[in-house]
């Protein structure tokens, strides 16, 4: 009786045949214009469209201006399908996996994972078992009213939607594919992508000093996305993650920062003690469930190559 291998083609198998560090440089190179061409495009495109100008639509503060700038994520599908296909000759899909698709079942865990964690951290909040300073919330109000959220909700998750893909295909997809392809260090394929992707998120303007905490954050998880992703071979988990702490947004914003399509805001004050706190509480609970999941993982995988083992070999009749 035969059975099946139980180690897949690894996630980076694709990019195995065009792996050159001149080839990935240069397609993330010609990533980045292809993106910012159409920003520049959809921006003023999108500007005229609502009467808006192209720094109003940066802003995101009405559903319009928001809906634009999502939008613009547009410009880093268009990227990754032309680099992909004309420079190392592989097709777009190739960037979910070896297997060509997104694991719709890794994608919808990833969802309701990251929910589930952000509904025991916000708990742990509410009632004080996390030493968080005083100076949270100073209140919370309704932004949208709610047939006019409803009329946004499906479009706007689509768009949100384009955006993390369009984020975890650049840094989980792209660059974790070509990296691991060449290099077998976790510093060059995970840690390197990562240390990009926080810096990408740094904005003193906004969070003050604490624009380092959510840098760092920012960092940490793309570690942990790149290594779920490699684990499981497939962009969907991470992808799940991604979508459902964006999409919160829709839910409650911050008041003042892409506050467009939020049905509540909230005012923070955020480049206080308690916003930085809360920061670095949420990358600590990120990092203690992926240590968990990773372990979980890790027994099952055991658990089954014995069973598979015992299978092939099974156990002789002494009597």
């Amino acid at each position: 009786m035969s059975h099946p291998d139980p180690t897949p083609q690894p996630f980076w198998q694709p990019a195995l045949k065009r792996a050159e560090i001149w080839r990935s440089l240069l397609g993330l190179f010609l990533i980045h214009v292809a993106f910012f061409a159409a920003t520049f495009g959809i921006i003023v495109a999108g500007a005229r469209l609502i009467g808006a100008t192209p720094q109003g639509i940066v802003a995101a503060n009405t559903p319009a201006k928001a809906m634009v700038f999502f939008a613009t994520f547009l410009g880093y599908h268009l990227g990754l399908w032309l680099v992909v296909k004309f420079l190392h000759k592989r097709p777009y899909r190739s960037l979910f996996g070896a297997l060509g698709r997104v694991n719709w079942r890794h994608f919808f865990f990833g969802l309701l994972a990251a929910w589930a964690l952000s509904a025991i951290t916000t708990a742990l909040e509410a009632t004080g078992l996390l030493p968080l300073p005083k100076g949270g919330a100073i209140e919370t109000f309704q932004n949208l009213p709610l047939n006019v959220w409803i009329m946004f909700l499906i479009p706007a998750l689509a768009l949100i939607f384009i955006q993390i893909m369009a984020e975890e295909l650049v840094f989980r997809g792209y660059l974790l594919q070509q990296l691991r392809a060449r290099f077998s260090s976790v510093w060059i394929w995970a840690v390197l992508p990562s240390l990009i992707f926080g810096a990408l998120h740094f904005d003193p303007g906004t969070f003050g000093t604490n624009a380092y905490f959510y840098a760092l954050h920012t960092t940490v998880v793309g570690i942990i996305l790149a290594l779920i992703t490699l684990q499981t071979g497939n962009i969907g988990a991470a992808a799940g993650l991604h979508m459902a702490n964006n999409a919160m947004l829709l839910l409650l914003g911050n008041a003042g920062s892409m506050d467009g399509l939020s049905l509540y805001l909230t005012t923070p004050q955020l480049d206080g003690p308690f916003v930085g706190t809360s920061i670095m509480m949420q990358t600590i609970s990120m990092v203690v469930a992926f240590l968990i999941w990773r372990h979980m993982t890790r027994q099952k995988a055991n658990a089954t190559t014995i069973d598979v083992e015992e299978l092939q070999n099974p156990p002789k009749d002494t009597n």
